[in-house]
């Protein structure tokens, strides 16, 4: 027994057509979809880049600044350290000799 099935082959073709119509709306859809989502990563990345760019150039002036600060406390403190050495050394001539200035 031999089963026979008569179709059209234009009503076949059409239906073809049909579902590769929808798959390529889909496709276009989220091909779009897709594009979109580039171009806001694209965006966001520009607007990091930015911020980070802001970022550096602050800690850049601050670090100058802190740089600044360590120069004048490195001269602050050997001022100080030349100044225990003069009163050390003062101290040890007039423990050793009382009576130098006379």
């Amino acid at each position: 027994m031999s089963l026979t099935i008569e179709i059209d082959l234009k009503e076949a073709l059409d239906k073809i057509n049909q579902q590769l119509e929808k798959m390529d709306q889909k496709f276009e859809v989220k091909l779009d979809t897709l594009q979109k989502d580039v171009n806001d990563l694209k965006i966001g990345q520009v607007r990091l880049e930015e911020k980070l760019t802001g970022e550096i150039k602050a800690l850049d002036a601050e670090v100058k600044g802190i740089s600044k600060r360590l120069d004048s406390q490195e001269f602050i403190n050997r001022s100080v350290v030349v100044g225990f050495i003069l009163a050390i050394g003062t101290g040890a001539v007039k423990l050793f000799f009382p009576n130098f200035p006379h």
